[in-house]
């Protein structure tokens, strides 16, 4: 690599530092981690990061800023996929990380490839959980979308904790108490309400982000080693042509291939990595 500087998370963006979630030794193969746009996301490696860890990874799950722990950002440029492309970089800079594999689901996937697509000095694999094949369609305006999700959210409430559970097991394929961490630190009691902690403005600013910024316009331009874990039903849309040097799965999954399918994304991500 001789001396030449590797790009740092402070080129460009002021710093922002994130709350984290890590599993592993510390000179396990570096795996940082960035979840879907949902409330839950924070946590979605409850299960699947114990699992990794065993497999000689060291996984470091990020709580994206007003989804998770973090606190929103303050400009919603900021939520453009290129600029939190940087704090993954961050992240990797503050524990010393030079190289690591990155992961994504759904919106994380989508961050992922501007990443890998602008920094593959940094990553050295790039495991995409049916996420980053694919654009999202719509022409909302910032504002029009911070006023959806500030409606859906509003109406996203429960009368209780059992009434919210009773929901959450409705949802997910396979119900396990594993699980229950994750849903539980998603929300809070506000008003005598069971209501989300994540940012409505947040979550609306992240979705535009991604239509300013899709996921497709880095394929050409990726030249790292990538898994594309897909959903049972999900189209990738020419993926393989665009990114020959990917390796494609279907898993036997919804949307949420980890929470669906732990030991299989397990399985899969380490064998591929070469950990198996």
């Amino acid at each position: 690599m001789g001396d030449r500087r590797l790009p740092r998370a402070e080129d460009g963006l002021a710093p922002h530092r994130p709350v984290t979630r890590e599993w592993g030794a510390l000179d396990g193969r570096p795996l940082i981690f960035w979840p879907g746009l949902n409330p839950w996301g924070s946590l979605q490696l409850v299960e699947v990061g114990p699992l990794l860890a065993e497999r000689g990874l060291r996984v470091i799950a990020i709580a994206p800023p007003g989804v998770g722990e973090t606190p929103p950002l303050a400009d919603p440029d900021d939520y453009l996929p290129t600029r939190l492309a940087r704090i993954v970089l961050e992240v990797a800079d503050d524990r010393g990380i030079e190289r690591f594999a990155f992961m994504g689901h759904s919106w994380g996937g989508s961050i992922g490839v501007h990443l890998a697509a602008l920094h593959p000095e940094r990553v050295d694999a790039l495991i995409l959980l049916d996420a980053g094949y694919s654009d999202v369609e719509g022409n909302e305006s910032r504002d029009e979308l911070v006023r959806r999700f500030e409606s859906d959210q509003a109406e996203f409430a429960f009368d209780s904790w059992d009434a919210y559970f009773t929901w959450v097991r409705g949802r997910v394929r396979n119900w396990r108490p594993a699980l229950e961490p994750r849903y539980r630190e998603a929300m809070t009691e506000r008003a005598g309400k069971i209501v989300p902690r994540a940012s409505a403005q947040a979550g609306a600013w992240a979705w535009h982000g991604v239509t300013l910024e899709p996921p497709r316009e880095t394929h050409d331009r990726l030249s790292v080693p990538v898994l594309l874990l897909l959903a049972a039903d999900a189209d990738p849309e020419g993926f393989a042509d665009r990114v020959p040097q990917a390796v494609v799965e279907r898993v036997d999954s919804g949307h949420d291939v980890v929470e669906d399918a732990p030991e299989e994304t397990v399985r899969l991500v380490t064998d591929w990595l070469g950990l198996g």
